[in-house]
């Protein structure tokens, strides 16, 4: 049985963790992150950033709404990020530092521990980063649930 909690009852906790040096470990709800992060499954390990953020980091931040958020770095001008999730083609803008609480260093899929560093990560991200690729494995997918649909009995 899993327990669930609010994030925000937590804040304090996990910017000293990472403030400190150290990491922490969450399970990322929602699917903005699919294919790479599945809700109920898969983990990630936060550390805090070492200074700016790169392209295709994976940042853990607190919107000005309140709202916590693990998406995908496309880009940075200005001190300004734009992300998006793996499973999306919306981009948010405006992201700045001051919401940035922490940044992925490895994750964990099917209980197999990955570092960001690693050749088959690296892989998914080059692939991964044209939204061409996206598109076409959305269209796919959604191809694949009208089969499953149609021919369901």
């Amino acid at each position: 049985m899993r327990k669930t909690f609010k994030l925000s009852d937590y804040d304090d906790t996990i910017r000293f963790i990472l403030e400190s040096g150290g990491e922490f470990r969450m399970y990322p709800r929602g699917t903005s992150m699919l294919p790479l992060l599945v809700q109920e499954r898969d983990s990630v390990v936060l550390k805090k950033p070492d200074g700016s953020l790169k392209k295709n980091d994976i940042a853990f931040y607190l919107r000005d709404n309140g709202q916590y958020v693990l998406h995908r770095v496309i880009s940075c001008t200005d001190g300004k990020y734009v992300m998006c999730g793996d499973n999306q083609l919306h981009l948010e803008t405006s992201i700045e530092d001051r919401h940035v609480i922490g940044v992925v260093c490895s994750f964990s899929r099917n209980g197999k521990e990955t570092s960001i560093d690693s050749a088959s990560y690296k892989l998914y991200v080059l692939l991964w980063q044209s939204f061409f690729i996206r598109r076409v494995f959305f269209k796919l997918r959604r191809l694949k649930n009208v089969i499953k649909t149609k021919f369901k009995r």
